[in-house]
């Protein structure tokens, strides 16, 4: 955690004493003079707690601003939220000690001690095995979901704890088997609740499956858990814990952009590359840029391109993500946000469907989500790494965000992505079909003039509904046991007449 401190310079009493403290720190500066002078301090957690602690008892009562990862906090919220880890480090003991203590035994199950979920040898709320019901077929289904959002109501403030790795509290759940069969595995019973029937484990050790790994295409619950803590990017299962998530996509796989390309690597790729051209010049490359246009034309698909160019680690969030019914929960996922793109710079951060949680806030309903932009807004005017960390939004109404949002320092980079032409059609039909069978008559020049208003999704899906046509033409598909000669296979081979037939399928999704 990078943390801010600043507070006015004094010379005698506890202010004085906070001054001489903070001035044997290397990040140590005065800001102002005479009577409006502030010393400023930047903190890194966890090497520099004693420095906060001290902090804690001068400056209490004083006039302070506390800036954790780029967004400003009261000292209560703060405090409150490290409580846990001045503890542990005023008393000496080793995290391993301390947030997984001996008195738990093996019923801790996750490496928090604030996290109260236990794998008890009976049933108690507290259980792990507690949270989920009996289904149709008998077997109990564990609700991993309700588990994730018992951990955030655990957690609480303590989420900001450096010591709090949330990817082995993700890869707990995911460990988690996703159902219990009593009648199937003697270690498991059924038993009656006042809520309905669970389960518990028989005397003697339950040996419930784990969960197997997810299908290869489908967001596995690690990410979904972590995600919910801190709405951040994080490795997938398997990866190592703090790997780097660089999306496998290149400008090869975009297609028809190649305006727009360029523009995208002179305003991302180039200060992640080569920021001496920028510091030569005195200027600071854009923190934010704003691709909009209609659905499908290929935003997504462009951010995460040149995260692939550049190398630069990928959080990708999707704008309902962000939100979360608990109370400030929604901007504690921001900050996490932020801190991790910091911590594994060069990184570029994506807010898909920006617009369904930063609309223009005079707009708004409800005031949490006015209090969501001023936060956002917050985090991206305490962006100062020259080019490390830059912020990439979509959506197709950019005329619904809120206008701060667009001002210089913050989203003041728009790039409009529309609808292909017919040589950009060309293009993106050639990149889906370069793996396909196709007939050597094949005009896809032809199919290109013929998809005016056409995106880029709609195009691909043109291209999967001529691959099945043409499955469906050259195989009999009534009798799906019999086994498919090599022969037919080879027959497979995607013509004009199976575009055509597409196109009767598959429209524009413009004039849907």
């Amino acid at each position: 955690m990078e943390l801010q401190v600043k507070f006015p310079l004094g010379a005698s009493g506890p202010r004085g004493r906070a001054s001489a403290l903070a001035a044997r720190h290397p990040s140590y500066r005065v800001e102002g003079a005479g009577g409006g002078a502030q010393v400023s301090v930047r903190l890194e957690l966890p090497g520099d707690w004693r420095l906060l602690d001290g902090f804690s008892t001068l400056l209490r009562g004083e006039e302070v601003s506390y800036t954790a990862d780029g967004a400003e906090v009261s000292a209560e919220e703060l405090f409150g939220g490290l409580r846990c880890f001045l503890r542990k480090q005023r008393s000496g003991k080793a995290a391993r000690e301390w947030c997984t203590p001996d008195s738990l035994g093996d019923r801790q199950l996750f490496p928090c001690r604030q996290i109260r979920i236990y794998d008890n040898d009976h049933l108690t709320p507290n259980s792990w095995y507690a949270f989920g019901s009996v289904a149709e077929d008998g077997a109990f289904q564990v609700d991993k979901e309700a588990l994730t959002e018992r951990v955030l109501e655990d957690l609480g403030p303590c989420v900001r704890c450096p010591l709090l790795d949330l990817d082995a509290v993700a890869e707990t759940v995911a460990s988690l088997p996703d159902r219990i069969d009593p009648a199937r595995d003697p270690g498991w019973r059924y038993r009656e609740t006042k809520e309905g029937w669970k389960v518990s484990k028989a005397p003697g050790e339950a040996s419930a499956e784990p969960a197997e790994a997810p299908p290869e295409g489908h967001r596995s619950l690690l990410e979904r858990l972590a995600r919910s803590v801190r709405g951040g990017g994080v490795p997938v299962v398997g990866g190592s814990v703090g790997s780097r998530n660089v999306p496998d996509a290149g400008y090869g796989d975009v297609g028809g952009m190649d305006e727009t390309i360029a523009l995208v690597r002179e305003a991302v790729e180039l200060p992640i590359t080569h920021p001496e051209i920028f510091q030569r010049l005195g200027i600071r490359p854009h923190k934010g840029i704003l691709f909009h246009g209609p659905p499908g034309t290929g935003k997504t698909l462009l951010a995460r391109a040149v995260a692939h160019e550049s190398g630069a680690h990928f959080i990708a969030v999707s704008g309902p993500e962000i939100l979360n019914k608990y109370w400030g929960q929604s901007e504690a996922r921001l900050r996490q946000i932020f801190a991790e793109a910091r911590a594994k710079a060069p990184s570029i951060i994506l807010f898909d469907e920006i617009d369904s949680f930063a609309s223009s806030r005079d707009a708004m309903s409800e005031s949490f989500e006015a209090t969501l932009v001023s936060q956002l807004l917050s985090l991206m005017d305490g962006l100062n790494s020259l080019g490390r960390v830059c912020v990439i939004a979509t959506t197709n109404r950019p005329e619904a965000l809120d206008p701060a949002l667009r001002r210089p320092g913050r989203f003041d980079h728009e790039i409009e992505i529309g609808l292909p032409d017919a040589g950009a059609r060309l293009h993106i039909l050639k990149i889906h079909t370069r793996r396909m069978p196709t007939d050597p008559e094949l005009d896809l020049e032809q199919i290109a003039r013929a998809t005016g208003g056409y995106s880029g999704a709609d195009l691909e899906a043109l291209c999967r509904e001529a691959a099945l046509t043409c499955m469906r033409r050259t195989i009999n598909l009534r009798d799906f046991e019999r086994r498919i000669a090599p022969r037919q296979l080879a027959a497979l081979s995607v013509t004009t007449y199976d575009f055509r037939t597409a196109m009767k399928r598959v429209g524009a999704s413009i004039r849907r």
